[in-house]
């Protein structure tokens, strides 16, 4: 079903946006984003009154600016090097924790 809202398309723009800055440079990061984004809002149409709809994208959109850190990796040293953008700074603490095992669920020491 499809979804004719104004406040619901400035909401997804905005969280395009959004994607657009954080995974900059990662094409599919960023298509894989925004189509499972309205994937999942077409799904939930008739479930979803449409100002749930939009505080469910800012939802995402907060994730999406103040959440994830891109990183690449380093072949020269075998290490990541983080990329923190001014503004995940000025939100406060950064704690950059390494990801756990997917098979344990451990989280490696440091």
């Amino acid at each position: 079903m499809a979804i004719r809202s104004v406040k619901v398309a400035r909401a997804y723009r905005e969280l395009c946006r959004a994607a657009a800055e954080t995974f900059a440079g990662d094409m599919y990061m960023q298509r894989n984003l925004r189509s499972q984004t309205a994937s999942t809002l077409r799904q939930h149409v008739s479930q979803m009154s449409e100002q749930d709809m939009v505080n469910d994208i800012k939802v995402g959109i907060d994730f999406v600016k103040y959440q994830v850190v891109q990183a690449s990796y380093q072949p020269d040293t075998d290490r990541y090097k983080a990329h923190l953008r001014q503004d995940i700074i000025q939100q406060g603490t950064i704690d950059l924790q390494p990801p756990p095992d997917p098979v344990t669920g451990k989280v490696p020491d440091m």
